[in-house]
């Protein structure tokens, strides 16, 4: 977060000079050692945070990925002929224990086309699909399996 905050004023400053490094520098130990007391910010948790940076960014490439995959697949169900669609209603349990990533999980199946989650609860999810064909791997799925990883660093 340090790093971060000092990131920051370089940006806004809109310069880079040794004084501006120095106010910077002393501006956000500042606010970093003001975070650490009153937020629960530490170290520590910086560092766990910053091991999970890999993960977290080949989580993100892969939700593109699937997105647009999702995308291309919904596309060629609406625009094929004589094709009828199955909706489906999906209710599976998750195996994810942190409510943040259960929150993930719900926004990266929204987020690809052709699903939405229509009600979670806990670990319950209810998933609408526009085909039969858009269920498949859902439960227990590489979005949860990323997740998980994601979690254990936790």
């Amino acid at each position: 977060m340090l790093i971060l905050l000092f990131g920051l004023w370089i940006f806004l400053s809109g310069e880079l000079d040794l004084e501006v490094c120095i106010i910077g520098g002393a501006v956000s130990a500042g606010l970093y050692l003001l975070a650490c007391k009153t937020l629960g910010y530490s170290p520590r948790g910086d560092w766990a945070a910053l091991k999970k940076t890999g993960s977290a960014i080949r989580y993100l490439a892969y939700l593109v990925k699937e997105m647009l995959l999702a995308g291309l697949v919904v596309m060629r169900l609406i625009y094929t002929k004589g094709r009828n669609m199955e909706p489906r209603l999906i209710w599976f349990r998750t195996d994810l224990t942190h409510q943040s990533a259960r929150a993930a999980l719900s926004d990266a199946i929204t987020l690809t086309a052709g699903t939405i989650v229509v009600s979670q609860e806990e670990n319950l999810l209810c998933v609408h699909t526009l085909d039969a064909s858009l269920a498949e791997g859902l439960e227990h799925g590489e979005f949860e399996r990323k997740l998980l990883g994601l979690e254990k660093n936790v």
